[in-house]
């Protein structure tokens, strides 16, 4: 094969096999969270460097929290949510359980006034002094995924019963979105890794949005919801993807496609491929580049002539892999290695 793949490993297979914990120094100390990413990127070398990844002897790199690991926190924390730390674990975010008046008058935090935000600004500052450069690998997390860590569950009855409170928990996730994605495009040429690492191979400079819970609705309530604040922010940003990890983008790639300057799709494992392909490539999007998740559940058992065959009908579905790239997210420590290397081997041989 000849697209590109990449692998990226949960935080508790970084804890076993690279000794780094996850607590809140890792992601607010810069310094010290530039010497654990060396640390990482030399053990996937040690592990993997047979198959293109890391690095035998890394140097420092200007990096702005992780494109090693996949972890969403920092938007919600910003909009009030407490947010628990791990060696083993991202961090985990508390269900704020907003009472509806609170997310009535939920109106975006400035920043410049955030002691939270503040914390990233010295970050930035040290990067920039120390390299002159900065790669932001922030979760941009994406406007619902926000709102349900405000709201909870009660978010989906609240498109039913009071659309007011819905409306204001995602134009506030929005408005946030915006703010915070221009700021680090300031200093940033790169800032969706942290959402999907393969993306700095493959469209370095796309803004990524999450849309990890959209698996939870239809395409009618994302139409009616979601839509317009996707649109919204690809209009700020028009080197524009949606990440749906979910296993069902088929129900919703009607909706997605509606979305202007869309560059980049990453399609959950699980998903239709044909339908999903048969929509894109009938769509003014037709050239958007699309990643294909695999399932690190599946690679658990899955050889190399599994993945191979998986991989082939993904080809068969887009009719080549000319616009095709390929990834497999979340691996723990309970994937033996050889199954990683199995994966890596179909594309890397």
């Amino acid at each position: 094969m000849l697209s590109d793949a990449d692998v990226t490993f949960h935080p508790s297979w970084w804890h076993k096999y690279a000794g780094v914990d996850f607590d809140r120094r890792f992601f607010f100390d810069a310094p010290f969270r530039v010497e654990r990413d060396r640390d990482m990127r030399r053990a996937l070398w040690e592990l993997f460097g047979e198959y293109g990844l890391g690095e035998e002897d890394p140097k420092p790199r200007p990096i702005l929290f992780s494109d090693l690991i996949a972890s969403g926190f920092l938007y919600s924390e910003l909009l009030g949510c407490e947010v628990k730390y791990s060696p083993s674990d991202a961090p985990q975010v508390l269900c704020a359980e907003m009472s509806d008046e609170d997310a009535l008058s939920l109106k975006p935090p400035s920043l410049d006034e955030s002691a939270l935000w503040r914390d990233v600004e010295k970050q930035i500052s040290y990067l920039e002094e120390r390299f002159s450069s900065v790669i932001s690998a922030i979760n941009l997390q994406g406007v619902q995924n926000i709102a349900m860590d405000l709201r909870g569950q009660q978010l989906f009855m609240d498109y039913y019963d009071d659309p007011d409170i819905a409306r204001s928990l995602l134009s506030a996730a929005a408005d946030l979105s915006l703010d915070i994605g221009k700021r680090l495009y300031s200093v940033s040429d790169r800032v969706s890794g942290g959402v999907t690492s393969i993306v700095n191979r493959v469209r370095p400079h796309v803004y990524l949005t999450s849309n990890c819970s959209v698996t939870m609705i239809s395409e009618k309530m994302y139409r009616e919801y979601l839509l317009e604040y996707d649109a919204l922010l690809s209009r700020a940003f028009p080197d524009f993807g949606i990440h749906h990890c979910g296993n069902n983008m088929e129900s919703v790639i009607e909706g997605y496609l509606e979305v202007p300057n869309l560059t980049f799709l990453e399609i959950g494992a699980g998903s239709d491929l044909s339908r999903v392909a048969r929509a894109v490539l009938g769509s003014a999007h037709r050239d958007a580049v699309c990643c294909v998740r695999y399932s690190p559940v599946k690679l658990k058992t899955a050889d190399a002539a599994q993945v191979k065959k998986d991989t082939e009908e993904a080809v068969r579905a887009f009719g080549s892999d000319e616009k095709l790239c390929f990834s497999c997210v979340g691996i723990d420590e309970s994937v033996p290695h050889g199954n990683v290397k199995q994966y890596l081997s179909v594309f890397r041989p």
